[in-house]
């Protein structure tokens, strides 16, 4: 019989998540409900028994007869020692707490996980960014360099040929100097 994997963790008193997660890594598929097999199988993995329900029938070949043996009551006090024992009042609650409280952490464990690969996807593709950045600078540089280069040495020729037009313009209209001739 196929039950819902919701009702199945509220019949046995399982978290819901943990269940799924199992399920999922046992290759079983919860979308269509838990089969008997499947049920047992998520048993199984958290230590669950179940006892089979079986109708056993007398038939009408026995009669009853009834034996009384001891009292209504008894007290096991006398058959122990003097220690004291201590055990864990739900256990039950006890893992089940435990288990949720796993999931949460586990659950932040990989938000934490994908965030991170977010960051680290984020800082690849700055990195190629900025390194192409720097290239189309760097051949920025590089024209730069050589412009300024080139229009340097045309500058200065261009200023070599003013400065002797300027003394040919200076030397014009003056008077010879005695002795030249």
């Amino acid at each position: 019989m196929s039950i819902s994997l919701h009702r199945f963790c509220k019949t046995h008193d399982l978290p819901k998540a943990s269940v799924h997660r199992r399920a999922q890594t046992l290759g079983l598929d919860t979308s269509d409900g838990l089969d008997d097999a499947a049920q047992a199988k998520l048993l199984k993995e958290f230590g669950r028994v179940v006892t089979p329900q079986v109708t056993v029938e007398e038939g009408n070949h026995c009669s009853a007869m009834s034996l009384q043996v001891g009292c209504a009551r008894s007290n096991l006090e006398q058959f122990r020692t003097d220690r004291i024992r201590q055990a864990l009042a739900n256990p039950q609650e006890f893992i089940t707490s435990l288990t949720g409280f796993l999931d949460q952490l586990e659950e932040g464990m990989g938000q934490a996980e994908a965030h991170q690969e977010q960051e680290l996807l984020q800082v690849h593709q700055l990195k190629r960014q900025s390194q192409k950045r720097i290239e189309q600078f760097r051949r920025r540089a590089d024209e730069y360099r050589i412009k300024t280069d080139l229009l340097a040495s045309i500058q200065n020729a261009e200023l070599d040929d003013l400065q002797v037009l300027a003394e040919e313009t200076n030397a014009l209209g003056k008077p010879a100097v005695p002795g030249q001739g």
